[in-house]
């Protein structure tokens, strides 16, 4: 009986982590940056990547794999060639937010931007570049 209470115990605790919302913080200054965020939080899955250099390449997914409540993504860089990619999958609402800005020659931006609503929440994709 008291193996049973510890393992019920145990699969309540690991449950509730996997409820938990993710938050996710990315600031990277150099030549090359490159950042792959992968959030499967079942709640709200957050995430803010800010990329400084000549080569920037960054990448979020969050909820494709297990899709969460809410998801929110923020990626700003700053650099010769910027490339980002998000993707969201929620029961509710994705918010994205690209800002890219090439410095040093011709603009050189690439963003792509995926989003699901499961029960027909807001999608909502903002993307700025220069």
């Amino acid at each position: 009986m008291r193996k049973l209470f510890f393992a019920s115990v145990a699969v309540l605790a690991l449950s509730s982590a996997a409820q938990a919302a993710n938050t996710s913080t990315v600031v990277q200054v150099g030549v090359v940056n490159g950042s792959s965020v992968n959030q499967q939080g079942t709640v709200n899955d957050n995430s803010t990547t800010v990329q400084l250099g000549i080569l920037n390449n960054a990448s979020t997914m969050q909820g494709t794999t297990t899709p969460s409540l809410n998801n929110g993504s923020t990626v700003i860089q700053v650099g010769a060639s910027n490339t980002a990619n998000t993707g969201q999958v929620a029961f509710f609402n994705n918010t994205s937010s690209i800002t890219q800005q090439s410095i040093g020659g011709p603009p050189s931006n690439s963003a792509g931007v995926g989003q699901l609503s499961i029960i027909f929440g807001a999608n909502s994709s903002t993307v700025v570049q220069h």
